[in-house]
């Protein structure tokens, strides 16, 4: 019966992990809504340059892809992401943001409002 309760008890931790996790993860979204592509003044998140975001323990390592491979702002773009995860985090997480310039950013990964409003047309499927 204890054994019983034991594994019971994982169960729950395990679903309370999932749990926290997405929790997580959506916090970190909504913090890298906030900051703005300093060049194109729009949310990362609806330009669609946040390719993905883990959470370990601890730990979240999100990777970044540039409009551009040359982005002159790529320092100050990881910069403020990271800023925005740190603030949004418990104290105590390590925050690790990368910028992957061999991954291809297109249009089609921006929200189709956002497409619209820079002028491209149709509303291809959102890619992210």
């Amino acid at each position: 019966m204890v054994l019983r309760c034991d594994k019971t008890a994982r169960g729950r931790s395990a679903s309370n992990r999932r749990m926290d996790e997405r929790a997580l993860t959506e916090q970190v979204r909504a913090a890298l809504g906030e900051v703005l592509d300093p060049e194109i003044g729009e949310s990362i998140v609806d330009l669609g340059l946040v390719e993905r975001i883990e959470i370990r323990p601890g730990r979240v390592e999100v990777l970044l892809i540039p409009t551009s491979a040359t982005c002159p702002m790529a320092d100050l773009l990881v910069e403020d992401a990271t800023a925005a995860v740190q603030r949004a985090l418990p104290s105590g997480f390590v925050v690790q943001v990368r910028l992957d310039a061999q991954l291809g950013w297109t249009p089609a990964r921006m929200l189709p409002a956002l497409r619209r409003h820079f002028g491209w047309q149709g509303d291809e499927p959102d890619a992210r």
